[in-house]
């Protein structure tokens, strides 16, 4: 290869992928955007302090607003030379209460109450709720939780109109509060009108990622991709698990889903709290049987909203979380709110690679997330292993992929390898999909189809960007030949000159 032919390969990847500090972090972060995070300053912090995938929650704002984002994300993206995934997260079917008498109403424990459907309560002893099939989804015994779960009753009667109801709580209950029925499941559909309206904006705009709130069955997740793929789409589609009965589906819904998010918040009161962190588990581990990214989400630095430091708590908690092996954690209030946004990001970038910087070394902790579940590999998961053992073996710096689809990349991440992956592909979605994925960092490249080019070229393109030195040896993959769109099919490893 001429120095000549350098420039020719890599000129389209220096205004993607200029800047390589965070490839070396496997974990992914992920930040919710609102008043603290909007402005075009502090976003371009975010993102050089190292955020990976931007949230746009679609339970406040509206589109004008969502538009202005995402092309503040897209335009920092590229000036910054990163890639920065925008998640659409839908509001999905949550049920509140209706207007109260005053504003709010007292709740006493022992007394009863009428759950009737309806927008405005008149009478004290009526909750009005916005659901209308709630009648028939319920059952003597099973449990109503208000605002929060601040508010705790129990069913004891139900007719053809309403719910009677004990409280078995004080407290006050206020105007548009949400209520749960964590050991129901409710015939809502998976999504709302709203969630129609928002999804068809998203797909106008080419979100990266859809997540779907309050998954409660596999058809969900169906009914989200027909009307995804009916609009000549193919956006994947994150499952939110954040009710009981999205748990006791976890495999089927796993099996169909894009990728998982443990959503802590609602499940901690849909459930009692005690059990979030076995259900945490549990969601992790379906999501490493059918090789599906997961994300954890929810109060990770809850205190930094208001505080510039975390506590020894949340600092455990991100740890396990990467310890637990998720592709990525998510930060909500604290960068779309707080007072200090681009500090949580910093802080937890720097937890993660402090937990990573001695977890990766143990290479069979590294290959915990697949184990030996086949007695025969199919091609691409002995393709993976043998680039992940390879690496390992030749003490390599990095796994390169030429990969039209980005699976191999996926595939091999999996493995849990040491060192970052590197998908090189032509293809702009591919890129931006991968920002999802644990340890995988993206490069576009339009030269793809010239195998002879890019082989050539790929030590000198992995230099250049100062992801490895002269003497550092890398493991590439590729479907060979390239322009014939082969599967993956070799594992090479070349020495940087």
């Amino acid at each position: 290869m001429t120095p000549s032919s350098t420039p020719n390969i890599t000129a389209d990847t220096r205004s993607t992928q200029s800047n390589t500090d965070h490839r070396r972090r496997h974990c992914k972060i992920i930040g919710t955007l609102g008043p603290a995070s909007s402005s075009e300053e502090v976003l371009r912090e975010l993102i050089e302090a190292g955020l990976n995938l931007v949230r746009l929650n679609f339970s406040h704002g509206d589109h004008s607003t969502h538009l202005k984002n995402i092309e503040l994300v897209r335009r920092l993206a590229k000036e910054t030379g990163k890639t920065v995934g925008i998640l659409q997260d839908l509001q999905g079917p949550k049920i509140r209460c209706g207007k109260l008498i005053g504003d709010k109403m007292a709740i006493s424990i022992g007394a009863s109450y009428k759950l009737v459907f309806g927008h405005e309560q008149t009478d004290k002893q009526i909750i009005p709720v916005d659901y209308k099939y709630l009648v028939q989804d319920v059952k003597v015994g099973q449990r109503v939780m208000m605002d929060d779960g601040l508010l705790l009753f129990k069913i004891t009667a139900t007719s053809e109109q309403e719910i009677e109801v004990i409280a078995e709580e004080d407290g006050v209950l206020k105007n548009r509060k949400g209520v749960n029925f964590p050991d129901s499941v409710l015939s809502l559909p998976a999504l709302t009108e709203k969630d129609s309206k928002d999804l068809l904006f998203g797909i106008s705009q080419r979100v990266d990622f859809v997540a779907l709130s309050f998954v409660q069955r596999p058809a969900d997740i169906e009914q989200v991709k027909t009307m995804i793929q009916a609009l000549g789409a193919n956006i994947p589609v994150i499952a939110k698990i954040e009710k009981i009965s999205a748990i006791e589906s976890i495999d089927k819904i796993a099996l169909i889903s894009d990728a998982l998010m443990v959503a802590r918040g609602d499940l901690g009161v849909e459930a009692n709290v005690e059990k979030v962190p076995g259900f945490q588990t549990r969601i992790i581990e379906a999501a490493s049987k059918y090789a599906k990214p997961v994300i954890i989400a929810t109060q990770m630095l809850e205190s930094m909203i208001q505080n510039p430091r975390a506590t020894l708590a949340e600092v455990a908690d991100v740890a396990n979380g990467v310890l637990d092996g998720a592709d990525c954690l998510m930060l909500s209030g604290e960068v779309a709110a707080g007072k200090y946004p681009v500090e949580c990001v910093r802080k937890m970038a720097s937890i993660i690679e402090e937990v990573e910087s001695w977890t990766l070394k143990d290479s069979e902790n590294n290959q915990s997330r697949k184990g030996d579940r086949f007695i025969q590999w199919p091609e691409h998961e002995a393709i993976a292993k043998a680039a992940c053992d390879a690496a390992d073996s030749v003490d390599a710096k990095a796994i390169v992929c030429l990969s039209l689809t980005g699976n191999i990349a996926h595939t091999i991440a999996q493995w849990r390898p040491s060192v970052p992956i590197i998908a090189i592909s032509p293809r702009p979605d591919v890129i931006q999909r991968l920002s999802i994925v644990w340890g995988v960092y993206g490069i576009l490249n339009p030269l793809f189809y010239k195998t002879d080019d890019l082989l050539q070229g790929i030590p000198e393109l992995i230099k250049e960007l100062k992801i490895v030195d002269s003497g550092e040896i890398i493991v590439i993959t590729a479907g060979i030949p390239l322009n014939k769109m082969c599967a993956t099919n070799m594992v090479k490893i070349n020495r940087i000159p």
